[in-house]
């Protein structure tokens, strides 16, 4: 009862307080009956309001591969519309290694698939990976949205569902940052996007502004501290495509 409780408050903390443009994104183009992907489900923020919006009649795919984070919500998620899988995804079908901080919790919203320089304390692990044509293309699933967070694995998602990309056409809610990145910038990953006939938007102000009036020295500027919370830092993308 605790649990589902905590789950609840979460996603309407999302919803009026964390990423309150991207929840009301999502609720306006989820109908009954549609199909949600949720990769890097976390603790569940955006899937409850996912699950509410394919209703009874649709379907929420979450995956995640973080054991501890699975097991949460396969007890407080799980329901005959939503199917969570202990997995991540990604450019090609196989293993991974998986890099997660070390805290008291064991569990972390900055783990991820491959690690960058400057890193403190990882736990490693090997996991499950697959792609997005391998998994849905092969079940005959064409998904309606697809929400990314990857801590800067984007770019890998995207190119292991080129073919679902085009046949499909999902909207995208993706976080992408310079600072989650290996090499390249988003840019590199917005052009996987932007190739596949996809056009890309922000939310600054309340408003949902076009991709080209995103800079990163002025949007992603980084700094001391935690300047990921400053006002004004863009992480959050949406992508459409109408062709």
């Amino acid at each position: 009862m605790i649990d589902q409780i905590k789950y609840t408050y979460r996603a309407y903390r999302f919803r009026y307080k964390i990423d309150p443009d991207e929840i009301n994104y999502l609720r306006a183009n989820l109908k009954k009956g549609d199909v949600a992907v949720d990769i890097g489900a976390h603790k569940g923020g955006y899937l409850y309001w996912m699950r509410k919006g394919v209703g009874k009649e649709g379907k929420v795919f979450a995956f995640e591969p973080q054991k501890k984070l699975f097991d949460y919500l396969q007890s407080i998620a799980r329901q005959e519309n939503v199917v969570i899988e202990h997995m991540g995804v990604s450019s090609e079908e196989g293993e991974a290694t998986f890099f997660t901080p070390k805290t008291k919790k064991g569990d972390s919203p900055g783990a991820r698939i491959g690690r960058l320089a400057g890193d403190g304390q990882y736990d490693e692990t090997k996991i499950r990976v697959t792609t997005l044509d391998k998994y849905f293309l092969e079940r005959e699933i064409c998904p309606t949205l697809i929400k990314i967070d990857v801590e800067g694995h984007e770019g890998q998602v995207l190119r292991g569902g080129t073919r679902l990309l085009k046949t499909c056409r999902p909207r995208i809610v993706m976080e992408c940052e310079n600072r989650h990145l290996k090499e390249g910038s988003v840019f590199d990953v917005f052009n996987i996007l932007l190739e596949s006939g996809y056009q890309g938007f922000f939310f600054q102000d309340k408003k949902l502004r076009p991709l080209n009036e995103f800079k990163a020295e002025t949007h992603q500027k980084s700094g001391e501290g935690r300047f990921w919370e400053a006002p004004g830092y863009i992480n959050n993308f949406i992508f459409e495509n109408h062709q």
